[in-house]
């Protein structure tokens, strides 16, 4: 009776099987590449951002939502994707402590493009070209980042550039600053690629010498004392142990991440000439160190 009973079942369950619709699981142009920009001539604004693109093969967006697509789910329904750029991402690798954000951003106005690539064509670019790979640049008006500031943020696929309607006006120490945010959004992946690693390990080393019982990365201001530091003369600060600064999250503490430590010294070496950084600092001889590792780096990727 139970293999009466088992056979009935099993016919039954292959019967429902038989009538349920199969899965459709052909995907068309899944993987199309999102970044590869097509103009516009109607519209002045991709049209120039296409223009740019053809020239450096790098695509400047306006807007994070760059594509859509109808697609078809495993079932057989129609749904649209919309393809939007990555703000988010982990520099270096695994993270720590708060996470870098954007914590905000508006869109620019489009008659703002123009003086934006611009500047990019004269001042970045052709201290990148043929050197580094950038994906995209997202161009926004206004942006809040938790580690950043409000100029240039890395993401995943994209640099996002802002306060474009302030170019025009901005002043040379400024323009300065915002053109070190830039390149320092461009250059810190390839600068913590693992060719660099040794160079690198030498750089964390100079600050971690000095500090015993704990890590010199994410070092709390409390722990400055003698217990803590050795081989330095008081006054113990987080400059005298090599930092450029605590960590632009925290400020009651040294970077909590490598790559923090290395994003803030590519920054200030993109801002500085080097004559420039060497007198500013002439009194920490660890940040002098340390820079001649990020200088050397630097170098190697030809930017001078």
């Amino acid at each position: 009776m139970k293999n009466i009973l088992f056979v009935i079942t099993a016919c039954f369950t292959l019967t429902l099987v038989s009538c349920r619709k199969e899965p459709f699981t052909v995907f068309p142009d899944y993987d199309k590449n999102w970044l590869a920009m097509e103009d516009n001539p109607n519209d002045a604004t991709i049209h120039a951002n296409f223009q740019f693109y053809k020239e450096t093969g790098i695509p400047v967006f306006v807007n994070d939502t760059i594509g859509s697509q109808k697609r078809v789910d495993v079932f057989g329904k129609t749904y649209t994707y919309y393809e939007v750029l990555s703000l988010s991402y982990s520099l270096g690798g695994i993270q720590s402590g708060p996470p870098p954000v954007v914590q905000s951003f508006t869109y620019c106005n489009k008659t703002d493009v123009p003086n934006a690539l611009t500047f990019l064509r004269t001042e970045i670019i052709p201290i990148i070209t043929g050197k580094i790979h950038v994906p995209s640049i997202l161009l926004v008006e206004n942006m809040n980042t938790n580690a950043f500031g409000s100029y240039a943020y890395k993401g995943f696929n994209t640099v996002v550039v802002a306060q474009v309607s302030k170019i025009p006006a901005m002043s040379a120490a400024t323009k300065a600053d915002y053109k070190a945010a830039i390149l320092r959004s461009m250059l810190t992946n390839s600068v913590l690629d693992n060719k660099y690693a040794s160079i690198l390990d030498k750089f964390y080393a100079v600050s971690r010498k000095y500090v015993t019982g704990r890590d010199a990365y994410g070092l709390n201001s409390f722990y400055l004392t003698s217990t803590y530091i050795v081989g330095l003369p008081a006054p113990f600060t987080f400059q005298a142990l090599g930092f450029l600064g605590p960590d632009t999250r925290i400020t009651s503490s040294s970077p909590i991440s490598t790559w923090l430590d290395v994003s803030m010294y590519i920054e200030a070496a993109m801002v500085n000439t080097d004559d420039q950084f060497k007198q500013k600092y002439a009194a920490y001889p660890n940040i002098l160190t340390k820079y001649g590792y990020i200088r050397q780096i630097l170098n190697d990727l030809g930017i001078k």
